[in-house]
């Protein structure tokens, strides 16, 4: 099999068929002399490096924290498909046989048959498990994957309302979606920059790399999640294979295994030592990257690296390694969603190998017939890729417009879905005024981020604060205190009461607040933290006679922190929500008594939440007086503050 390539006419046409059946086996042209006929070879070893890829992905996603930098494989995919794409697309340029319309009848053969069969497989899985707020989301990323662009969604939706990413379907499509917008511009950038430039093109290229890349540089840390997410700032991934196959149009394939070697050793070296804390993509990105082009630039068939590479096993996992990573997210995203809490690595482990198994089915009985213009032509490919980009965009359309269908779990009137926490959490924004009115009422200040939301809603649930003046802010920050900003200054000054329920202020601040004298100027109250546990979705699978004896465990970090600002605050001035609903502050009820769901996302609550969380606070005899709050003394704050 890798004896050597046959030649001339043989050689091209051995290739394009292997390209057109099998897209993931690379041909690398081989000139020996100007004007000579081309031949051309497999390399498996490229095929191998897809598995050295898609394996990590599969493992940092499952959770398994010795890949903590497997995220990376998804840019070693980056560099293998600018290879492979600029491959295919020169050879043909110069051979004066290249087609836009054909070159992206191969992508779309390549790409979305496989994709559109997993996401339509999702839709039922997630009609019967996700909770209303999730289905909406999953409506979004469906229609965005459909229209090759759920990375630029995920770029505008990223922030604190958004869903956790383990339990985001749809959330790997970015990568797709940035290869998708490359493969649209890429091929008409070339058709412009062969006929003037030819082999030189790799000037234009490279400079385009290079702005791209300093893009990436300046973006990380002032907009890490569109220097992430976006084609601007990853261009420079897909065209460093560009760059990468260009050099290799007019060579011959060099063979160096110490070179080789060194490329394999980087993109290990950023699986296993990379993390969160990585700033990425950014400088540390050059590792995997820098790493592909030297496997693919100097693993000739010869060195170590492709013998390696190239063994049945890798191969194998290289060939199925788009299933697999089509695959993997939904499954291991429904394998939480269908558990209380985290599964267990054993479970984890058991979800990768139901993706193997079905990448391995989904390449045979769809990629493969797929890509194949006998098995499948053109006269029904487009009308089924048309019929199945309608019929998602429409699935995802209904649920997103319908709000992810409440009245699938949740029994109610037509205001359901305008009960659940995203659109429910809107009613606070007429709070949120420049200044108290001037009517005698006491004046109350809410300040925070959307745990201030909640707490609004909970007092206008039970009616608490009927009598005052109400304003909300989520843009003074309290950590700031007194150095507000001099438009908004007044509205503490001129607060009689004060409440702050803010998640991103903690001890420091909290000590902090206490040393500059916000508990001596103010009648202050800081609202505690709370949360609903891992997932709510296999709660709300809960038949409606149980659900009212359904309890969630909060996460340790948040029952920590509820005890040391317990500890730390004056008495009278810590509001603890746990102790509250929980007997031992380490649970959190899940349904009120009717069994209506009182979080849509772990975090915030719904309208039945705020009528819960408010009856319970309120009707607390120890906050019957208020807003006049029991005083400490000053020696006794410094004293708990000096404990921290």
């Amino acid at each position: 099999m890798d004896a050597g390539p046959p030649e001339g006419v043989e050689a091209r046409h051995n290739c394009r068929s292997a390209l057109q059946t099998h897209p993931a086996k690379l041909c690398r042209p081989i000139h020996r002399m100007k004007g000579s006929a081309r031949r051309m070879q497999y390399r498996r070893e490229i095929d191998g490096l897809r598995a050295v890829a898609v394996v990590p992905v599969l493992f940092f996603h499952a959770g398994f924290a010795t890949f903590s930098g497997g995220y990376v494989g998804v840019d070693v995919f980056f560099v293998i498909s600018g290879y492979l794409i600029t491959t295919i697309i020169v050879t043909e340029l110069a051979a004066g046989s290249f087609s836009l319309i054909r070159f992206y009848e191969r992508r779309a053969r390549r790409i979305l048959p496989a994709l559109f069969a997993v996401m339509l497989a999702c839709i039922p899985l997630a009609w019967l498990l996700m909770l209303p707020d999730d289905l909406e989301n999953f409506g979004q990323s469906v229609v965005a994957t459909t229209l090759s662009a759920n990375n630029i969604l995920l770029t505008m939706t990223s922030g604190y309302w958004d869903l956790a990413a383990e339990f985001k379907p749809l959330l790997h499509t970015w990568s797709l979606a940035v290869e998708e917008q490359f493969y649209v511009l890429f091929p008409a950038l070339m058709l412009i920059l062969w006929p003037w430039l030819g082999r030189r093109s790799g000037w234009a290229l490279g400079i385009l790399a290079a702005v791209s890349f300093a893009l990436c540089l300046y973006g990380v840390s002032r907009h890490p999640t569109a220097t992430f997410y976006l084609l601007h700032t990853r261009a420079w991934e897909l065209l460093l294979g560009s760059l990468v196959a260009l050099w290799l149009f007019t060579r011959a394939q060099p063979a160096n295994d110490l070179l080789a070697a060194a490329g394999l050793l980087l993109i290990v070296a950023a699986i296993l030592t990379f993390d969160a804390a990585t700033p990425f993509p950014s400088a540390w990105a050059l590792l995997p990257t820098v790493g592909t082009a030297l496997v693919i630039l100097y693993a000739g068939e010869r060195t170590l690296v492709a013998r390696l590479l190239g063994k049945r096993l890798f191969v194998g996992i290289g060939l199925i390694s788009y299933s697999l990573y089509l695959w993997h997210q939904p499954l291991l995203v429904f394998a939480r969603i269908n558990s209380y809490e985290q599964p267990s690595p054993q479970t984890m482990l058991g979800v990768v190998a139901l993706a193997f198994l079905l990448a391995f089915l989904t390449w045979h009985f769809i990629e493969r017939p797929f890509r194949d213009r006998r098995a499948v032509p053109l006269k029904l490919l487009v009308p089924g890729v048309v019929s199945a980009s309608v019929a998602l965009v429409a699935a995802g359309f209904l649920f997103h417009d319908r709000n992810g269908y409440p009245e699938r779990m949740f029994a109610g009137s037509s205001e359901t879905a305008a009960n659940m926490h995203i659109g429910y959490n809107t009613r606070v924004f007429r709070y949120k005024t420049e200044r108290f009115a001037a009517d005698g009422r006491p004046r109350l200040l809410v300040l925070g981020d959307s745990q201030a939301r909640d707490f609004v809603n909970m007092a206008e649930e039970t009616g608490r604060f009927a009598g005052y003046d109400l304003v909300y802010r989520d843009d003074l920050p309290i950590c700031a205190y007194p150095d507000f900003a001099e438009g908004l200054r007044h509205l503490v000054s001129e607060a009689e009461y004060l409440i702050v329920a803010d998640s991103s202020a903690g001890k420091a601040c909290f000590s902090t607040l206490l040393d500059r004298g916000l508990f001596r100027d103010h009648r202050v109250v800081i609202v505690g933290p709370k949360h609903f546990g891992y997932n709510l979705n296999k709660f709300a699978q809960l038949p409606v006679q149980l659900r009212p004896f359904a309890m969630t465990r909060v996460f340790d970090e948040i029952a920590q922190d509820n005890r040391d600002y317990r500890a730390l605050l004056p008495r009278g001035s810590y509001l603890d929500i746990l102790s509250h609903v929980s007997d031992d502050g380490a649970h959190m009820p899940v349904f009120d008594a009717a069994g209506h769901i009182l979080s849509g996302d772990r975090v915030h609550i719904t309208q039945a939440g705020a009528a819960y969380l408010g009856r319970a606070i309120f009707d607390d005899p120890a906050w019957a007086a208020f807003p006049a709050f029991p005083a400490s003394s000053i020696p006794e704050r410094r004293e708990a503050a000096s404990r921290y």
